[in-house]
């Protein structure tokens, strides 16, 4: 019998303000745009207990539909599952198989509301394990818990700049870079 072969895609939900004043007050925004540490904890920020692994399946299942027709959703529809989600960290982990899990990451970045609420979902890592995810999104938060604390500018523009330098959506830092070195 030949074994199914997986994926786990990490993700993050991300909740922008909206320049709109219906929506975002005038205060929040110019907050937001101050400086780098508000604005990551802006962003970082919990998600509402509307936000389910149920309503992230259906959303998933939806932006597949939309922007793969049928062929995306039988495809990577099928083994779709959303193997963890936290409300208070606003992350997720998705297991999806092998062969498709492009178009289950595309998916997921072309998600743009869920549940009435305007999000933007990055997917920060891709393994064939869950382990894996799981420590990567363990060593990314404590990062990001430090960089905040600590606030300095300099050290969040580094940060945020290792995920501008990436070229794949395995995410590494220059710190990890010198790490291997």
């Amino acid at each position: 019998m030949v074994r199914i072969k997986q994926r786990y895609i990490l993700f993050d939900i991300l909740y922008a303000p909206s320049a709109d004043d219906r929506i975002t007050s005038r205060e929040d925004f110019n907050e937001f745009s101050q400086s780098e540490s508000n604005a990551l904890l802006s962003l970082h920020q919990s998600s509402p207990s509307s936000i389910s692994q149920k309503a992230l399946v259906s959303a998933i299942r939806k932006s597949l539909q939309t922007h793969f027709g049928d062929f995306g959703v039988g495809c990577a529809g099928m083994q779709l599952q959303v193997k963890y989600f936290s409300n208070k960290t606003s992350t997720g982990i998705v297991r999806c198989g092998r062969g498709h899990f492009e178009l289950v990451v595309a998916a997921l970045a072309l998600i743009q509301r869920i549940e009435d609420q305007n999000v933007i979902i990055r997917c920060t890592h891709v393994s064939g394990t869950i382990k894996k995810c799981e420590q990567y999104s363990i060593k990314k938060t404590k990062e990001l818990m430090h960089l905040v604390s600590r606030s300095e500018k300099q050290g969040i523009s580094k940060w945020m700049s290792s995920f501008k330098e990436s070229d794949d959506i395995n995410i590494i830092s220059d710190h990890d870079r010198d790490d291997d070195n």
